[in-house]
């Protein structure tokens, strides 16, 4: 079916949505992107007393500040860790092993699902807030399907939010997102000998659903608007044996630095005028008193040019002075001794405090727009938590994951024309996530503990049992590993396992030895080999100590406690005992005298 629209005017369309930000995204990219280009473009002048030469050297010399980038990639990287967690089932042959790596990945470059949204498609997400990935084919014919193709199949690449210019909307009773796309590709001409690229050019492909027939229809058309084919050949509409246009469009609304970019751009140019400086203001300069009636130009000088002395009149003293490390000066004995001295540094130590702040701000903004994901409610509930950032996140895997459900519905219907025969993955993104550093969920664990023996009550100890294994460990090891942990903890005896709690409640006759061994966390058994080693030990003291035949005196004032009715105050009451003076021939105290040196 031939287009209807005029076709020069087709490739000029372009969505509200896109000329809303449109003036944005230079300033988004350059900001997370930094390098060169960024200090090309925001570095500002001075004043009009800068000169062009002065500009470019200053220019050289200026940090690029990155602090957006690192914000940003806390935030991919949080994402990115628990993608190990998703689980996805079902889908057809091609489809597992593509998402695996093999058959050359799911971007025939060798990528894994997970390498290529965690790296091609989330990082464009949140830095730019829109990026599309279209679910690509070599084109399938009406009478054919994948299988009779050959090794053809699916494969995906990601669209920049520059390169989606125009889309209609379906509607929601209609089985596709789309009803019409315009999307912008950038070609590389090689040469023809050496196959080697010669420069890239743009060109445009339109995709829409045909009212009459229901399938998808594609159209390529060159930078003159004009019908093309792939290659570039002059060629008419080709229509997909697809009902949905397979183009998946992420959005999470907005970037996450839209609101830093002016604080890098600031910090670039603090950071640039501090450096100048420091290098061209900040040093120590020689200072001397000085009779100012001996000096100035209305005085004749000590000597003409020729070198012979001037006659008559005051000669004037000013002359050229070295100063230095090794040079002396002499000075009047009224006057005060010269001196080096140095600028202030309170208007860097201010600047230097001013850009501590901004590169503060900057990670407490991005963590902001995160939090702002999820939830829209007033400022005061906006605050820092670990809570609101682990929701907007939440929000973040959510949108990948309705993404890579979509992905996996286009890929089935590339391969599959009857929708009751295809093979849908099933694609399931882990619930939490986090930005929690190792230290915070240690300090965080340890607070929960704290609680915990504080609280009465078994079923509300071992959930926060349960709180402390998923702060400690969430997002670090699986989900199927988190469960079991949780199961270990409901079907345990015990609901603690400090060792100071359980060792003196063994001794007060609180617990038996057996719950008090697998509290420790040894095995079921172990309490049984070690009473015996307990029974043998006893045995091998008493031996070594001598134990009195007669049976008098207390065994634990020889080591073995457990043979005492009294093991705290034996010792004790038998050395009182052998110091009394009472029965004895004199009251000399029965004690040792102080040590001689021999």
């Amino acid at each position: 079916m031939a287009l209807k629209t005029p076709s020069h005017s087709i490739i000029d369309s372009r969505h509200p949505n896109f000329l809303s930000n449109m003036g944005d995204w230079e300033k988004w990219r350059l900001t997370y992107q930094g390098g060169e280009e960024f200090r090309q473009r925001y570095l500002e002048r001075f004043s009009v007393r800068e000169d062009q030469n002065e500009f470019e050297q200053r220019r050289s010399i200026t940090p690029i500040p990155s602090f957006a980038k690192a914000a940003i990639n806390d935030i991919r990287n949080s994402i990115f860790q628990r993608m190990r967690d998703i689980v996805r089932l079902d889908g057809s042959e091609t489809y597992l092993r593509a998402i695996n790596g093999n058959n050359n990945g799911v971007d025939l470059r060798g990528s894994t699902m997970n390498a290529f949204l965690g790296m091609k498609v989330l990082t464009e997400l949140l830095v730019m807030g829109r990026v599309g990935v279209y679910v690509d084919n070599p084109v399938v014919e009406s009478e054919g399907t994948l299988a009779t193709t050959g090794s053809a199949r699916p494969y995906l690449y990601s669209y920049s939010v520059e390169d989606i210019l125009s889309w209609h909307c379906a509607k929601p009773e209609e089985p596709s997102e789309f009803q019409s796309l315009l999307l912008q590709d950038t070609c590389l001409h090689f040469d023809q000998r050496t196959l080697l690229p010669l420069q890239t050019f743009h060109r445009f492909r339109l995709l829409w659903i045909d009212q009459e027939t229901g399938r998808v229809n594609l159209q390529f058309f060159n930078e003159n608007g004009e019908e093309t084919d792939r290659d570039g050949n002059p060629a008419g509409p080709v229509q997909l044996e697809l009902s949905r246009i397979p183009f998946v469009m992420l959005d999470i609304g907005d970037s996450l630095i839209k609101d830093v970019c002016h604080h890098q751009i600031a910090l670039l140019n603090l950071g640039s005028s501090d450096v100048n400086y420091a290098l061209k203001a900040n040093f120590p300069f020689y200072v001397e008193q000085r009779d100012m009636r001996a000096v100035g130009g209305h005085l004749k000088h000590a000597a003409s040019e020729d070198g012979t002395a001037t006659q008559g009149g005051q000669g004037s003293t000013d002359t050229d002075i070295k100063v230095g490390s090794t040079q002396g000066r002499a000075y009047d004995i009224k006057a005060q001794q010269p001196a080096f001295i140095n600028p202030s540094s309170e208007p860097l130590d201010a600047s230097l405090k001013l850009q501590t702040k901004l590169e503060e701000d900057v990670r407490k903004l991005v963590n902001l727009a995160v939090v702002n994901l999820a939830t829209r409610a007033s400022a005061e509930s906006k605050s820092m938590d670990n809570q609101g950032l682990e929701a907007g996140l939440s929000f973040i895997g959510l949108v990948l994951e309705s993404a890579e459900r979509r992905i996996a519905e286009f890929w089935a219907a590339y391969e599959e024309r009857r929708p009751e025969r295809r093979k849908v993955a099933t694609v399931k993104y882990p619930d939490r996530y986090s930005l929690k550093t190792d230290a915070d969920r240690i300090d965080e664990a340890n607070k929960l503990s704290d609680l915990m023996t504080t609280v009465p009550g078994r079923t509300i100890k071992r959930e926060i049992a349960k709180n402390i294994v998923t702060v400690l460990l969430g997002g670090k090891v699986g989900v199927e590993r988190i469960e079991k942990i949780h199961r270990e903890i409901d079907t345990s005896p015990f609901t603690t396992s400090d060792p100071r709690t359980i060792i003196d409640a063994k001794d007060a006759g609180l617990v038996g030895e057996k719950t008090a061994s697998m509290a420790l966390g040894f095995d079921d058994d172990e309490f049984l080999i070690a009473r015996e080693d307990h029974s043998a030990r006893i045995v091998r003291i008493a031996q070594v100590q001598g134990q009195t035949g007669d049976g008098s005196g207390d065994p634990a004032a020889r080591g073995i406690d457990d043979l005492s009715p009294d093991p705290a105050n034996a010792g004790r009451e038998e050395k009182a005992e052998s110091r009394d003076t009472t029965l004895q021939d004199t009251t000399k105290p029965r004690v040792r005298g102080e040590g001689k040196d021999r």
